[in-house]
């Protein structure tokens, strides 16, 4: 939107990308980028300055302090994890772009391997992971096979190596989905295990692999399988603020997504003392074995065992 520019005709913009790492407790730093077009605007024959700040985390501005979000400005864009469609389109650009003149991946392994992220998480950056791990696997596996006894490499007429679907399928069943994942999942507290359990149980037990869980089904897991545990140190169960930071602690360590989406969560929202905008729809990252390999050497490996098994 155009605005009318100071008496120079100067227009300074700052871009602040990744601004969750500043929310400190203070909040100081994240404070003073805001409060920087006002000071700007109150100098002499300064120049106008708009800061913009770039977040993953979709409700960023719900956990910020009152005296920060006085000076956020309420124009937000959110951007969609890309599709399937779109997905496909930006690795064959890459792919094309590494490797012009041979055709390395068949294209139903790229769309594949799309298909397989878009329905995770949208993350472009998972589908070029996957990629080239299948890449890496499939030209490691390559020269093995044209070495002689003594390792020495052998030359024949066999065609360079394509990565293929099933390429793909053995790549995302690897470390690039799973082990990469146990070790965040091992340093959890009590209560995000708790939360993750309840997350993995809901979608179990209502087969639900895409489109998310509101919080108010997360909650109201949390209480029944603290409940059914009978074990004092789930108790008393996350508020609703809690658990809001909860989520938001195993979303930065990409065990879950967090998808704002327009919903009818007015009631409960207000009701928990919410305020503006949707809350975020959960949805799951990890496999069930995924987990219990995780809390294998934890205090958590029984209630894992008994709800995901």
């Amino acid at each position: 939107r155009k605005q009318p520019a100071s008496s120079s005709g100067s227009v300074t913009v700052v871009l602040l990308d990744e601004i969750d790492y500043l929310v400190t407790e203070k909040q100081a730093v994240l404070y003073n980028f805001f409060d920087w077009p006002q000071r700007a605007a109150e100098q002499p024959n300064g120049h106008r300055l708009v800061v913009i700040g770039i977040s993953n985390t979709l409700n960023l501005a719900e956990q910020l302090m009152t005296r920060v979000r006085s000076r956020v400005g309420k124009e937000r864009l959110g951007f969609q994890a890309y599709n399937t469609a779109e997905t496909v389109k930006i690795l064959k650009s890459k792919i094309d772009q590494a490797s012009p003149n041979q055709k390395v991946f068949e294209n139903d392994a790229i769309t594949f391997a799309a298909k397989k992220t878009a329905a995770l998480c949208g993350d472009i950056r998972k589908a070029f992971l996957l990629c080239r791990s299948a890449a890496e696997t499939v030209m490691l596996e390559h020269k093995s096979k044209n070495r002689g006894k003594d390792g020495a490499a052998v030359t024949t007429a066999t065609k360079r190596p394509t990565v293929r679907v099933p390429d793909i399928q053995k790549a995302s069943t690897r470390s690039f989905f799973h082990a990469s994942q146990i070790e965040p999942i091992s340093i959890l507290s009590t209560f995000e295990a708790l939360l993750l359990i309840s997350i993995a149980a809901l979608r179990k037990h209502t087969g639900r692999e895409v489109g998310g869980f509101d919080i108010q089904e997360v909650m109201t897991k949390v209480d029944s399988i603290a409940s059914s545990s009978g074990k004092q140190q789930y108790s008393p169960t996350p508020s609703f603020d809690q658990t809001l930071n909860l989520l938001q602690q195993l979303y930065e360590r990409d065990i879950i997504q967090l998808k704002t989406a327009k919903s009818t969560f007015a009631s409960f929202r207000a009701s928990r003392g919410g305020s503006g905008g949707a809350w975020p729809l959960v949805t799951l990252l990890v496999e069930q074995s995924t987990i219990i390999r995780g809390l294998r050497d934890t205090p958590h490996l029984a209630l894992a065992k008994k709800f995901l098994s």
